[in-house]
């Protein structure tokens, strides 16, 4: 094989890698999220994820656009299964690091998507890429080993968009 060839099929690999990383969101800068909860300060919709008891919240400012793409204006990686790389989080800022993310999970633990409305946590009727999140709106995942899991997601305070 020539220099050329060897050159082409080099650069043909490296872009099959990148490309076939597409079910997972990269993350945005810090100046597109607030650590903590969304308040009448910081303006936008909230994103809490619990792994574990572990709690982490994040407000994506003056976000709108759907549940699925809030995590990278959240700051947040995700990373969907190979057979629906939008529509189930495999994995949530690397965890589970065990997650094979291929569809053969057979644990039967996965991520749940909540809302909060009036108040309370509600276990979500759309998935998160049919969700349309707007200004106010406050969105949990919580890793569910079993059924009888308990959620950490955190209350935020309610606030008035403007």
């Amino acid at each position: 094989m020539n220099l050329k060839a060897t050159k082409l099929a080099i650069a043909a690999t490296l872009t099959l890698l990148l490309t076939s990383c597409s079910n997972t969101v990269t993350t945005q800068s810090p100046s597109s999220w607030h650590d903590g909860a969304c308040d009448s300060s910081h303006q936008g919709v909230t994103l809490a994820i619990d792994f574990k008891g572990e709690v982490t919240t994040r407000c994506a400012l003056n976000y709108s656009g759907n549940g699925w793409e809030l995590f990278k204006a959240a700051g947040i990686q995700v990373k969907g299964t190979a057979k629906y790389p939008t529509a189930f989080a495999c994995q949530i800022n690397g965890e589970p690091k065990s997650a094979k993310c291929d569809d053969s999970e057979t644990s039967g633990a996965y991520w749940g998507y909540y809302l909060l409305a009036n108040g309370k946590w509600d276990y979500a009727t759309t998935g998160a890429s049919d969700h349309k999140s707007k200004c106010g709106d406050v969105e949990g995942w919580v890793y569910m080993e079993t059924e009888q899991t308990v959620s950490h997601l955190p209350t935020p305070p309610s606030y008035t968009c403007n």
